[in-house]
């Protein structure tokens, strides 16, 4: 939903926002809002959804505001890691086919997540957490990086964040290990069979 935030106490973290038509206004914390480092002011136009807690009570979540996307460390990290990587495929003569395929499977990933955002959006047929881990650990991490980022899809949710990290860690060390010998020579084996 579009809204505007109608009230806000600085001090406590807390608030309220008002939709558009002014139909629906919800409770909101400091915490649902996904813009990082970001303090909420009133009249500030943003987009949210709508969830009930525990008590029943309606409250505003995965708040966006508008204008502001705070710095991007993340999709930083990513979009530096394709660069080193491609970097020491060159300099240590390692496999040059695995950056397009790092490239195609951050682009395929990207989508999943975009689609996956819709499908909750709609009610529809979600992608398993497990898919979005597995294309993440396979080399897709850039694009779900930048997925969460530019989509704000599974930004928040701690337990998903957290494997995502142990994925990209373990990725990682994989492409490093593929640049040493015994994986160079595992990559040519492997591709010699194609």
């Amino acid at each position: 939903m579009k809204g505007q935030i109608v009230e806000w106490n600085d001090t406590k973290g807390y608030g309220f926002i008002s939709s558009v038509d002014g139909k629906v206004r919800v409770f909101f914390h400091i915490s649902s809002i996904t813009n990082r480092g970001y303090r909420p002011k009133v009249k500030d136009s943003v987009t949210f959804d709508v969830a009930k807690d525990k008590k029943g009570r309606f409250n505003a979540e995965n708040i966006v505001v508008q204008g502001v996307n705070g710095f991007p460390y993340t999709v930083l990290f990513g979009f530096s890691f394709l660069v080193a990587a491609t970097a020491s495929v060159t300099v240590f003569n390692g496999e040059i086919l695995l950056i397009p395929l790092y490239l195609v499977l951050s682009i395929f990933t990207y989508f999943m997540f975009a689609w996956d955002k819709q499908a909750a959006q709609n009610g529809s047929w979600r992608t398993s957490e497990s898919t979005l881990h597995t294309l993440s650990l396979v080399g897709g991490w850039p694009g779900a990086l930048l997925a969460q980022f530019q989509l704000r899809h599974k930004s928040r949710k701690q337990p998903f964040k957290f494997i995502l990290w142990i994925t990209i860690f373990i990725n990682i060390g994989g492409f490093v290990w593929l640049l040493s010998e015994s994986g160079r020579r595992i990559v040519q084996s492997v591709l010699g069979a194609f």
